[in-house]
């Protein structure tokens, strides 16, 4: 933020000096040269004016933003939570049965090697 400001206030007061260098080293009568400074004061403020408002509608954007994606980043973990429960429920049974289906394996080949050892 600070360096914003910085940046901001150094364009301001360049955009000043060289305005005003301009202004003074122009030909022009000290009426003239007055209303042009008094004209390039107000293009300034407008254009500080219009700067400091999308400085603030940057900053809410970039809020509310973050705020989304946080939301959406709890979310998709809630979801993803819930989805991994799901599968190690409809997993559950299949790894019971496999687990069977090992120790008949296992089971048969002791077998296999007692027959083969006689």
């Amino acid at each position: 933020m600070a360096k914003t400001k910085s940046l901001l206030y150094g364009f301001a007061i360049g955009t000043i000096i060289t305005g005003a260098t301009a202004l003074l080293s122009a030909p022009k009568s000290g009426k003239d040269v007055r209303q042009d400074i008094k004209n390039g004061a107000a293009k300034l403020k407008g254009s500080v004016s219009k700067m400091k408002q999308n400085s603030i509608t940057l900053k809410e954007k970039v809020m509310f933003i973050s705020k989304e994606g946080k939301d959406a980043f709890k979310q998709a973990s809630a979801d993803l939570k819930k989805d991994i429960s799901h599968w190690k429920e409809g997993v559950q049974p299949n790894m019971e049965h496999i687990q069977e289906g090992v120790k008949e394996i296992q089971g048969t080949i002791e077998e296999t090697k007692s027959t083969v050892a006689k």
